[in-house]
């Protein structure tokens, strides 16, 4: 019985990393896409590098994140879409200076919502 409950255990942890870990790398491809269209020098590319970025949120969406951080984290991908949709709507008109300054936003609710996912230290494990 023991053995059985220790390799539920196991398999259960290596699910939930391989999950984590899909995430990080989707999160990292994210990261590459706002990379590229903030170095889009023209129209075309900065729809294209848009609609990816899109993309890629849409996909990560119906991933499971933590069950605490589920509501903030689908909340703060829906703002970066909001800020990609008005983006878009600049480029479309030739105004890729906007459509830049429009994504800025993007960078600042990464940092936000990445302190949400952040591990916790050493100091704050041992004394909470």
């Amino acid at each position: 019985m023991y053995k059985i409950l220790l390799l539920i255990g196991v398999i259960s942890l290596s699910v939930s990393a391989q999950q984590s870990s899909e995430l990080s790398v989707d999160m990292k491809n994210i990261g590459l896409s706002y990379k590229k269209v903030m170095h889009a020098e023209n129209k075309v590319d900065l729809l294209m590098s848009l609609e990816a970025m899109a993309t890629l949120i849409s996909n990560i969406q119906k991933e499971q994140f933590k069950p605490d951080l589920q509501k903030q984290s689908i909340e703060g991908l829906e703002k970066v879409l909001s800020v990609i949709s008005v983006a878009k709507k600049y480029a479309e008109n030739d105004d890729i200076k906007s459509a830049k300054k429009a994504l800025e936003r993007v960078d600042r609710y990464r940092k936000e919502y990445h302190k949400l996912h952040e591990p916790p230290s050493i100091w704050q494990l041992l004394f909470g």
